[in-house]
Parts: structure tokens; sequence; C-alpha cells
């Protein structure tokens, strides 16, 4: 085959590569008078062999006339030339270095290859490199759009020629081939090389990027790859998982059931209160929206995942799916929903997590979609069982649209969208997504509180209101739960007449609030147990108030004063941490909690007395909260991986006994409010720090983890997690317990520090995304380390933890990075490396430069460093580069700006500010070089070193409209406290 003959010469062009690659690397060494260069140059010598016959084959190279054959062919020459350059040099220093002993070789090699011959045999390898990359990028991706049987014919044929070629095994059809065919070809390629696994991993990485910016200029049209069903089955398995996020389905798990006999009425026809269309006749007809409105607790949740199951248990079809039938016609019908959770995760109200999970289920409904709305990705599957690259929202926005496009063009579609109040952003953000959306001939569903943004977006379609239409469903509620109660059956004997009248006084009382009649109900309960009269239950009714926060109001008073304090306390906690669990809420109760979590090792607790204490912890939460907290089972653990990416199952010893969640969002919103917080501060003797009891709980869950080797699936151990989180969590802890905090974390430090020197030393507590790690690590490619403890006080400065930084930062705000002790084989290399660049004779991070501005305490940190001494302008010297805390400051916050993110411009402006009065430059100058780091800001500095040749790194910026724009806005906000940080 023409296909076969032309990868044969891309293995003789890898064989020069990877030859060439060697024979630089080696003559660097000579250069340095660095390792065991002799050896190696005797392992080139022995070799060359390979060389040459690769040579006479790209000289022989003789191909017909196509414009891809022309294309190999000039690849073949410049191939050709290299390895002859290389061939020549070896046999001159050859014949020169004959019995001569080291000094004399490497006088040889520097003679023979000077500086500027060297620097231009790289450049030639570098271009037959990126020649070979577009070559096998075009060439493998036409085989790919072949038949099935042309591509096993050509895998079976590279079988054939290369017996060591295992790659697919056995295989004898397409149906069993598991890898793609673009890694199957570079295995091919790679094999025998000596540096196989680097240049199939860069040349795999080089092939999938240029697969993406290739969709830039013409989008390719991956629909075309041929698979067979099973590779094509297995590969959008893959996809949609990449898609998918772990808490996915936990909103509509812990959305409380329709009550029997509820909900009816959304099905029958016009009623009075209802809007003109009903919502039956809605589903059946052309209408694009429909809005669903309500109180809070008004059961709009409820009614939307009562809309969405299935009729009964032996049907698969939900309840609504007979009317939107009757819309769909004969065409595929496809149903996607989604509900906001404030209460949740992050991912769950955010555009992100709707995105995400409409997408999931409109790819599992039309799977044939993916290659129309993510082309590069799903050739980057197809060819290489792989896609690194990260969804971003952008991303994900796109291809729901394009997704909705291709969908509705020969489909229906359905969309229910739940809690629109909930999500976390600009509510006008989504209800644009909404009219975008229902412009295509599309049908959603959305629920929401009746705000005036919705009102005015949505106030023409048609709509229900919960309230208007739900007094007879809570009706059969109340009695419903009074019937099944033995004590108000005997109360109904005692007292027929007031009995049969109380469900309707409640439910007229209720208003429509599903969430108040359940609170009240087991209120009335409690007091009939308690052997209330007609007059004390007419009483306790009366006393309720009807509206929501009164009522939680009520309720935190009419906790019994033995526990109000333990309430507080409690809720405090809950109101502090993100995500609780029964078990760190445990370690976060404790009396002793400080010295109970410096003094016990987890791992050492019998499981018998830790389900004990879950127990404990359960129990308390019952008798102090009156069932405004309640405890779930766990819908989100952390998913956990072994080394080889398989999931493993949740670890039966370290159990976390469930999620602590609140009631209902209302009760998460009344905790929040400033009275809420002064009236449960009233109930405490002592201050109580709920920030640094839930920092010292993560230290025991990081203490619990830390020798498991489990990880996350981006490969992050749990422990790291519980670190960062103890960490963040420090930064709320109150001024006064400066000294409980220092003691907490140094005993955190102390751990970690002995757990990296036998164990996770590559990892320490580093977060693997962190700027931090970025700007240590880039020191460390030279001879300098930095020390355990000083990644510490970086990490805490991340996650600003200020007390901490308070107690441990030296007065210039400063972290010292120590020398290594280099070895004589180094010390050349240095003199020559500081004669280019200059003697770093101390290198060092400024603490400033590290502060996440996106952090809402990071104003009060980059005060707090600048008052205990730190320079704004001071320069900070670094491998091959000198610069200033302010500058890279300057940098991120431009860098954040440019990426829209308008929530966190007012953190930005102030710490602009505070840099600013206390004398930071306003330079051209300066500003410069903040935009130039600004462009780096996603990329590893050392990376950026590595690959950009020295007048590159010393040419100057080129000056743009936001340099003058920044420059001028800076000169503004000198004079102005006032100004805002703008760039455009």
């Amino acid at each position: 085959m023409a296909e076969l003959a032309a990868l044969g010469v891309a293995a003789s062009v890898l064989q020069v590569v990877d030859y060439g690659t060697r024979f630089l690397t080696t003559l660097y060494q000579v250069r340095q008078s660095k390792g065991d260069f002799l050896n190696n140059l005797q392992s080139l010598h022995n070799s060359s062999s390979n060389l040459r016959d690769a040579q006479h084959e790209l000289r022989a190279i003789s191909l017909p006339g196509t414009s891809t054959d022309a294309a190999i062919s000039s690849l073949a020459k410049k191939s050709e030339a290299v390895a002859k350059e290389i061939l020549d040099s070896l046999k001159r220093i050859e014949e020169n270095s004959h019995g001569r002993k080291r000094d004399a070789v490497i006088k040889t090699w520097l003679i023979i290859l000077k500086e500027d011959k060297l620097k231009g045999l790289e450049g030639r390898l570098t271009e037959v490199k990126a020649d070979l990359t577009f070559y096998l990028s075009v060439n493998l991706r036409a085989t790919a759009r072949e038949t099935l049987e042309n591509q096993m014919q050509m895998l079976q044929e590279m079988r054939d020629i290369r017996v060591d070629f295992k790659a697919i095994g056995d295989a004898t059809s397409a149906n069993e081939v598991q890898a793609g065919f673009g890694s199957l070809a570079i295995e091919y390629l790679t094999g025998g090389l000596h540096e196989r696994q680097k240049l199939k991993s860069e040349f795999i990485d080089a092939l999938i990027a240029r697969i993406h910016n290739s969709e830039a200029k013409v989008p390719p049209d991956s629909s075309s790859i041929q698979l067979s069903p099973q590779r094509r089955q297995h590969l959008e398995h893959i996809f949609i998982s990449r898609v998918r996020y772990d808490t996915i389905q936990e909103r509509e798990l812990t959305i409380k059931e329709a009550h029997k006999g509820t909900f009816r009425w959304i099905f029958n026809d016009n009623k009075a209160g209802a809007s003109p269309i009903g919502f039956k006749e809605w589903l059946a007809s052309d209408g694009s929206l429909y809005w669903i409105t309500g109180k809070p607790g008004s059961g709009k949740s409820t009614l939307m995942k009562y809309l969405l199951q299935p009729i009964d248990e032996s049907s698969n079809e939900n309840r609504c799916n007979e009317y939107l039938q009757h819309w769909a016609g004969d065409q595929k019908l496809t149903i996607a929903t989604f509900h906001f959770w404030a209460i949740g995760s992050d991912i769950q109200a955010s555009k992100e997590g709707l995105l995400r999970t409409l997408l999931v289920q409109l790819f599992r409904a039309n799977p044939e979609v993916i290659p129309l709305v993510a082309s590069s990705r799903w050739e980057s599957l197809c060819l290489f069982n792989e896609d690194p690259r990260r969804l971003s929202q952008d991303e994900l926005e796109d291809m729901f649209r394009h997704a909705v496009k291709h969908i509705s063009s020969r489909a229906k579609l359905a969309l229910f969208i739940d809690g629109l109040d909930e999500f976390d952003g600009d509510c006008n953000v989504l209800i644009s997504l909404v009219q975008e959306c229902i412009a295509s001939p599309i049908k959603i569903c959305i629920s929401s509180r009746p705000w005036t943004e919705f009102e005015n977006a949505f106030g023409d379609y048609p709509r229900l209101k919960m309230e208007d239409l739900t007094h007879d469903d809570i009706t059969k509620y109340v009695v419903s739960k009074f019937e099944v109660n033995s004590q108000f059956t005997r109360f109904q004997k005692l007292h027929p007449q007031f009995a049969g009248a109380l469900s309707h006084s409640i439910a007229d009382k209720a208003r429509g609030v599903f969430l108040w009649v359940t609170i009240v109900v087991a209120s009335l309960l409690a007091g009939m147990v308690a052997g209330d009269r007609v007059e004390d239950i007419e009483n306790r009714l009366d006393l309720l108030p009807s509206e929501m926060d009164d009522l939680y109001g009520r309720i935190i008073e009419s906790i019994d004063p033995l526990y109000r304090e333990h309430a507080a306390q409690l809720f405090k906690l809950v109101n502090t941490c993100r995500e609780p669990s029964l078990r760190l809420l445990w370690y976060a109760d404790e009396v002793r909690f400080l010295d109970r979590t410096i003094d016990e090792d987890p791992n050492a607790v019998p499981l018998e007395d830790m389900i004990g204490r879950l127990e404990d912890m359960r129990r308390r939460i019952v008798s102090r909260c009156r069932g405004l907290l309640e405890v779930h089972e766990n819908t989100r653990p952390i998913p956990l991986y072994d080394h080889n990416g398989v999931k493993q199952p949740c670890d039966p010893a370290k159990p976390d006994g469930g999620d602590v969640v609140y009631l209902h969002r209302t009760f998460k919103e009344f905790l929040r409010r400033l009275d809420t917080q002064q009236k449960l501060d009233s109930y405490l003797t002592t201050p109580y720090d709920s920030g640094l009891r839930i920092s010292a709980a993560y230290v025991s869950l990081a203490k619990l983890w830390m020798r498991s080797k489990a990880q996350t699936k981006d490969g992050t151990y749990p422990f790291q997690i519980f670190v960062i989180l103890s960490l963040d969590y420090a930064g709320d802890a109150l001024p006064s317990s400066r000294s409980d905090v220092v003691r907490l974390l140094d005993h955190l430090r102390e751990n970690c520090a002995s757990l990296c020197q036998f164990k996770y030393k590559d990892h320490r507590f580093r977060d693997p995304k962190g700027e931090w790690q970025r700007k240590l690590t880039e020191i460390e490619v030279s001879d300098y380390c930095s020390d355990p403890n000083q990644e510490f006080l970086c990490l805490a400065t991340v996650m600003c933890a200020g007390e901490y930084i308070r107690a441990k930062a030296d007065r210039n705000g400063l972290v010292m990075i120590a020398k290594r002790n280099p070895s004589q084989e180094h010390l050349k290399l240095r003199a020559l490396w500081w004669r280019i660049q200059g003697n770093p004779e101390r290198l060092n991070v400024s603490l400033l430069s590290l502060v996440r501005l996106t952090d809402t305490r990071s104003a009060s940190v980059i005060k707090l460093l600048l008052d205990q001494g730190a320079k704004p302008n001071k320069m900070i010297k670094q491998i091959g580069f000198r610069r200033s805390a302010w500058e890279e400051l300057l940098a991120g916050a431009i860098a954040h700006i440019e990426r829209n993110l308008k929530e966190v411009d007012s953190q930005v402006t102030e710490c602009v500010h505070l840099m600013l009065e206390r004398g930071a430059k306003v330079t051209v100058g300066t500003v410069e070089t903040a935009i130039k780091i600004s462009k780096e800001c996603s990329v590893p500095r050392y990376l950026i070193w590595l690959t950009i040749n020295r007048h590159q790194r010393q040419a100057k910026v080129r000056r743009n409209a936001s340099l003058d724009i920044v420059y001028a806005q800076l000169k503004v906000m000198k004079k102005d406290r006032e100004a805002p940080f703008r760039i455009t």
C-alpha cells in the first residue's frame, strides 16, 4: 500500500530525529564537561549503522508526484541532509579522536562543532520534526477516514513487517482493535528507537495540538472517521464521561417526593387561576416556553421532579411523554433536565453544571451529534484514545448551542430547567441562554421564584403560580399525616369538629407554602403527643408565623434553653462549612477540638468507636436543631482511583456518616442574615471560632488519608485536598485565635513534611494547579530547591491564611530558596550560566505575588504583608530575570480582567489601590513587564524559558493599546482612591 510505504519513509525520518536528538544531547554534555559523555559517544558510534541505513533509504526514495508524495519527498531530502551532516561529523571526530584522552576528545568536538553550527543543526532537526508532524497529521487523519478494511489491511502489513509490533495483538477485525489508529501508527513508527517513549509522547501531543489548531481555520469533518460499531460506542462512552461530573444526579435525588395524590391538577384541563393555556395543552402544542413560578418553599422543585418521573414502576416514560409525543409526531423525542441547587456544590449552581448535565443527556440520546459539535475532540479520541485538554465553559456553551441546533433540525427536543433563581451568577446570563434556545424549534419548561428579572423576561409566556393551585394538595397532605398518627386519632375522637376543621385552617394559613406546612404539622403533632388541649393547639397554631423567616426565628427561640447555645454553635459550623459531613462536624464540635486534632491519630481509632461518634453527632443534630438541619446519605463521596486509573470503592474503614444539609434553601438564606447571626451570637457565652474549628476538622481528615494510595481522577491525593481546605478555613479564623491557628497549622506542616520524607516527596503539600508551585518549580530546574516549610508558607499565602502569614512571614515578605550542594561537574556549567544570565546570589519568591486576587480576603492579606514590610518595587532575582512583586501582581490583575471575571473587579481594584498607596511605581516599563507576564499566566515560565531562544527572551514587548490604557488608568488610580481598575 502507498500509505504504508509513506509511513516507512516517516519511520526512516524518525530514525534521523531520534539519532540527532541523542547526538545533540551528547554534544551539549561535551561542551559542559558533564555526565558520562564518553560512553554516550561510544554508543553513538556503535549505533551509527542504523542511521546510515536510514540515510540510504531516504536517498533512494522515489515516490509518484502527488501533492502528499511531494511533501514526503521534501521531508526525506531534508532528513537525509541532516543525517549526512551528523555522519560526516562523527567520521571526522572519530578520525581525530582515535586513541586520544578525554580532554583531547572534548577539544576535537569543540573545534569541529562550534556553537553556531550546533544551533544550525538543532534548528534543522526541529524543522524536520515539525514537517514530520504536519505530514503525519495529514496522513493519519486521511487514513482514519478510509474504510475499516483498508485500515485493518494497513495494520496487518505493519505487523508483517515488524514482528515486534504487538500493539494490535491477535486482532483480525476492526471490532477487536481497542487502540486508536493514530496511536498504533506512532507505536509502529517509534518501535526500536532509543528515545521511543519520549518521541511517542511528543508526537502524539503535537498531533493532537495540530488537530485542535486546524479547527480554528477549517473545522474538520470528524463524522466521516470510520469506526467499528463497538469502538464507536466505546469512544462515545469515554467522551460523555468527560463531560459528566460526579454529582450530576445529586440534586434530583435530594428533592423530596411528591406526596401521594398531589399535583394531579397539572394534567387537568384549564381551571380558574391558571394561565389561558393549561400545562397539558402546552406540552402538546408548538408553544416554546412554560414558566412554573411560586413562593419559596411552595413545591416548585418537587413538581418538576414529579413531572419527569415515570408514570409507574413498569414504565420508562415520564408523565409528560404522552403529551409531548403528540407534539413530536413521528419524529424522535429527546428530553433533558437540570435542577439548579444553591446549597449544593459550586458546579450544581453554575452555568457549567447546567451545560454539562444537559449535554450528557443530549449526547446519550443523540450520540451521532458528538462529531458534529466537538470535531477536534472526537478526532483526537478516534486517533489516539485521548484528548487531554480541559473543557472550558466557553467550549461547553458552544457545544450546547450546536447540539440544540443539530438535534432540533431533525428531531424534537424538550428541556426542563428547575430553580433558575438558584443560579449563582447573573440571572440575565441565564435568561439570555433560555431565550436563545427557544429561538430554535424546541420546548423549555422553567421554574423559579417570581423575581422581577424573570417576570420581565417570561411574563408573557404561559405560566402557573404554585400557591394559587396547591390549597387542596396541602389539605390532602395534612389529613394524611394526621390520619396515620395515633395521637391525632385519639384527639379526633374527643374533638371531631375541631379536628375536622384543623386541616383546612392549616391549609389556609400556609398560603401555598408546602415547606411551612411540613414544619407546622410536625409541631402540632408534637403538641398532641405532649397532651395539648384544643386551646393549646389553637394557641400553638396562632403563634406560628405564616412567613417562613418568622417561622424559622420562632423555632430557634423555642429550642430548649439547655441546648440553645450548642444549637447556635452547630448552626454557625454548618453556615461556615460549605460541604459538611457528619464526621467533619464531629471533629469540629468537640469541646477540646484542638488538643484532639493534634494528639489523636485518626487511623488508630477503632471503626466501632468511629461509628459510635457519628451516631452521637447525628443525635445532637436531631435534638438541638429541631429539624432545621438534616443528615442525608452521602451522595457525593470523593471519587478515588488507583494508579492505573481504576475507580476504587469507598473505604468502609473511613465512614463519613453522611451529609449534613439545610432543611431548605430558605433556611440557609435565613441563617446568613446579619440579624440571625447576631441572634445566634447572643446565645453564646464565649467566643466561638467556627473557621478555626472547621480548619482543625480538615486537619484530622488530612491525617486520616495521608497514607492512602488512592487518588482523585486528576491524580490528587485526598489528603492534599484536605490540607488545602484546612488552610482555606484557617483564613476565616478570628484574630484572637492567632496562637491556635499557628499551633494547628504547624502541626499540619510537620505531619506533611514527615510524610514527604518517606512517601510523597514529589507531592509534599502541593496543589497541582497552584500558582505558587509554578514559581517554585521554575526555580527548582536550577541548582536551587525550596524548603518544605517555605512551600507550606507559600500555600498558606495562596489560601489567604492571614494569621499564619502574620506569624511566619519575614519582614520583607520573601520566601528564601536555598542552594543545593553542587557537584564538581556542575561548577563549570554554573560559571557559564552566570556569565550569560548573571549570578543569582539569592533566589526568592515574594509572597505578595502569590495572593489569589479572586479570594475575598486577598486585599487584607496584601495589606498585612505590606504592613510587615513587603516592598512592592523590590526586584526579585530569579533564574534569568528580575521582577518585582508589583509587576507580578499587576500581571495577575490584568489577566483576571481580560478573562471577564466581572465579579472580582472590586477585589482586584482594591488590591491594586493598596499597592499604589504603598509606592508601587507606575512606569511604562513596569506596565510592559506586567502585560508580558499576564500573557504567560497559563503557561509555566520555565517551559517558556526552555522553548524560546535568548534573543527572543530579551526582546522588548511590542507596545499595544492595552499598554497605554493600563498605564493611563494606573495614573488615574494613583490620584483618585475611588477610581476602578480597568483595561478597556
